[in-house]
């Protein structure tokens, strides 16, 4: 078996990586950095697979600037995690994309207060020639040669290194399950849904209120699978109650040997207002109707909540528990879905309009909009029924056709929304009619993101 090597930390830091463990001294000043636009040529770049990659077990691999020493090598990478809370300390985690990464790195250092000048989004490039890829614990590290281990870099060569750039992207957890979490890459920052604590943390702190030690707390789903998510007792939130509702975590996504463990940046990550996991069914049977002129925005929803609007039917085919979601950029907000990280094969969801009631009109409109993300095959399609009962599977839905949708940004996402052009719908005059959107992908096949904003359904 492969001897994994540690990060020498100080000793009382054994337990875990990503911890806070002594006061930060009051006469502690980041040195003066002045920042400009980084001029990186692109063979200069590599991204974090690559970082991880010189690592090959046992000892800690320096990276080299290849033939020509004097040439310097980047890492390139965007901030998931933020030391402002204390939750993190002398840590930089970073991961390759905004959204859907595919690798995360930790970046071991002597500097704090990294927050001030590194926050979440931020893209920043490291030189990383003369540095050494390791493992802490089985969690992918990078820093400096200790002996036969990975140490921090010094707080000078650290800023020496590191290069800030203007970009600050927003960033997109990757949605998994507790089952799942091992199937998702380490350093990065995921979001679990349906989660909670258990009962018998119900009035429990994050942390320890009467010691500095890290505590961990559990968290589990409906299906009483459990993981936990692991709080310093340096942190600014230790003290405050465990929220007792259900709902959904961001976290940085991390492990100490064989134990997975979550990092929250704050407690803002922990968003467990909802109602504890029950029986009720989560989407409606009967969906009730509505008279044209029909408009929805989503701009009524909370951001990476499902969406759950009066009416509107949201359904997993396969009993799963990805769904449409409300989220938002800047000050608009959207639906969204993908089946990346979605853990199933297929992942079928449909997002259905109430009904809207055409028995006095004599002819409709049709208008949507949609954005499309990373994109790698068409998932999204829209549909129309006049018998929808709450049920997809047993309704007769019909492929509306004539519709533009968004399409091929595989790098990223469009600029703007793609309007869909107006369908004529004269052809449903008195008749109530419910329109679908459906999502059919699969984990490890078709994983396009896509939005829809501005659904419109008009009388002539």
């Amino acid at each position: 078996m492969k001897t994994i090597q540690k990060i020498k930390f100080l000793s009382f830091l054994l337990l875990g990586l990503i911890v806070s463990s002594c006061v930060q001294d009051d006469d502690f000043q980041t040195p003066n950095v002045s920042y400009e636009e980084p001029n990186i040529d692109e063979d200069q770049i590599i991204d974090v697979t690559a970082a991880i990659a010189y690592y090959g077990g046992y000892e800690p691999v320096q990276i080299t600037a290849g033939e020509d020493a004097d040439e310097p090598v980047y890492l390139e990478g965007y901030v998931v995690s933020s030391d402002e809370s204390g939750n993190f300390y002398k840590t930089l985690i970073i991961q390759d994309k905004p959204e859907n990464p595919t690798a995360g790195i930790a970046i071991s250092t002597e500097a704090n207060d990294l927050y001030t000048s590194y926050e979440p989004g931020r893209k920043i490039y490291l030189r990383v020639d003369g540095l050494y890829s390791g493992e802490y614990a089985n969690l992918p590290t990078i820093g400096v040669q200790d002996d036969d281990e990975v140490g921090r870099i010094g707080e000078i060569d650290f800023y020496n290194r590191i290069e800030r750039t203007g970009i600050v992207e927003e960033l997109v957890p990757s949605l998994v399950t507790i089952g799942n979490l091992g199937n998702a890459p380490l350093n990065t920052l995921i979001k679990l849904e349906g989660v909670q604590f258990p009962e018998e943390l119900n009035g429990a702190s994050y942390g320890n209120v009467d010691n500095t030690y890290t505590e961990n707390r559990t968290v589990e789903n409906c299906e009483e699978e459990q993981t936990i998510i692991r709080n310093s007792g340096y942190s600014d939130f230790k003290s405050k109650l465990l929220p007792t509702g259900n709902g959904t975590l961001v976290a940085v996504l991390s492990i100490y040997n064989n134990d997975t463990q979550l990092f929250i940046r704050d407690e803002d990550d922990v968003m467990f207002d909802g109602e504890r996991c029950s029986d009720e069914p989560v989407n409606p049977t009967e969906p009730g109707l509505v008279e044209p002129p029909f408009n929805e925005d989503f701009e009524g929803g909370t951001a990476y909540e499902n969406i759950d609007l009066e009416g509107w039917s949201n359904i997993n085919v396969n009993g799963g528990e990805n769904l449409f979601q409300f989220r938002s950029f800047g000050s608009n907000m959207y639906a969204q879905t993908s089946g990346y990280n979605s853990d199933e094969d297929p992942y079928e969801t449909w997002l259905v309009t109430p009904g809207v009631d055409l028995s006095s009109v004599s002819s409709a409109t049709l208008s949507f909009e949609t954005k499309d993300g990373y994109y790698n095959g068409t998932a999204l399609t829209a549909f129309i029924s006049t018998d929808f009962d709450g049920d997809v599977t047993a309704a007769n839905w019909t492929e509306i056709t004539g519709v533009t949708y968004s399409t091929g940004n595989t790098d990223g996402y469009g600029d703007s929304f793609v309007p869909s052009g107006d369908v004529d719908l004269s052809a449903y005059a008195g008749q109530t009619v419910y329109i679908a959107f459906r999502y059919l992908g699969a984990d490890g096949g078709i994983t396009t993101t896509y939005q829809i904003d501005n659904v419109s359904l008009t009388a002539n």
